[in-house]
């Protein structure tokens, strides 16, 4: 299982060129790639996610690409000096007009990325230095994917320990619902037999309301359907021929919630309410975590 966040970064020294590189991914519901840095273009843009093809499905992930070539005839270099010449036109008409002495350093104007940018020009590299790039963004790929691996392992022991505690406590309600089922009876002859004194009483009436009463507070139909909900996480959160998993879990984990809600309306136990209390608590730890895997 593998978790939506992740971090890898290298730095790569060659002949020609060098170059670094990071991944850096967070939640989202779908997949979101983004890149920023001087060595992106539409070929470079190209061979990065071709590498990650069918790797990542989910997550907003930011890759920084920058790069550094020595040969200046791959050198693309933007110069705007028409923009440039009518930001300046602008600013002395403004001095001019207001009587300030307005002063923008050529720094500040060169920052500005329809003035003046540096491109690569990544389709003129050598054979061999595609190459070397392409391997050495596979090593940070890895290392990213590896991160994302470990983190969803974290991820995972939570969610099973949440998983046995819940089925530790469906086992105890399940338990307490059998003795409750067996104590109505009684308790409705001792409920009538208190305001009736030595008036005879009709067993049969007492069966067929105590039958009514069991109806409305049962439960059991609930609590089959927490306990499969939570085998089916449990089996999902192993299969490890399934690469998404986040959002049936998330799905699974609403699911088992609603059960709790309507175990918790059904009955006056306030041992089972206690139970239930515990339930949701990991129920809730289930939810935020789940928010977190691919």
């Amino acid at each position: 299982m593998k978790s939506m966040t992740g971090f890898a970064q290298g730095r790569f020294d060659f002949e020609h060129f060098s170059f670094n590189i990071s991944f850096k991914s967070l939640n989202h519901k779908f997949l979101d790639v983004s890149f920023k840095g001087t060595g992106v273009t539409p070929s470079s843009e190209k061979l990065i996610k071709e590498i990650m093809k069918d790797h990542v499905f989910r997550g907003k992930v930011e890759v920084v690409f920058n790069l550094f070539e020595r040969d200046p005839q791959k050198w693309n270099i933007q110069f705007n000096e028409y923009l440039l010449e009518d930001i300046l036109d602008r600013v002395m008409s403004f001095n001019n007009k207001y009587k300030k002495n307005v002063s923008i350093s050529l720094d500040n104007l060169l920052k500005i990325p329809m003035v003046f940018h540096i491109d690569y020009i990544f389709d003129r590299f050598q054979e061999g230095s595609v190459d070397e790039f392409c391997n050495s963004l596979q090593h940070v790929f890895e290392e990213f994917l590896l991160s994302r691996e470990q983190e969803g392992q974290f991820i995972l022991d939570d969610l099973l320990k949440s998983l046995d505690i819940i089925e530790e406590k469906l086992a105890i309600i399940k338990d307490e619902t059998e003795k409750i089922e067996s104590e109505i009876y009684d308790n409705y002859r001792e409920k009538i037999q208190r305001y009736l004194n030595d008036i005879e009483i009709d067993e049969k009436r007492i069966a067929q309301e105590a039958a009514i009463s069991a109806e409305r507070s049962c439960i059991s139909e609930e609590i089959n359907r927490l306990a499969t909900h939570t085998q089916r996480m449990r089996k999902l959160l192993l299969d490890e021929a399934n690469p998404l998993k986040g959002k049936e879990a998330d799905f699974l984990s609403q699911e088992m919630q609603r059960e709790t809600h309507t175990i918790a309306s059904k009955t006056n136990s306030m041992e089972i309410h206690r139970m239930v209390i515990l339930v949701r608590r990991e129920i809730e730890k289930i939810k935020q975590q789940v928010q977190n895997v691919e």
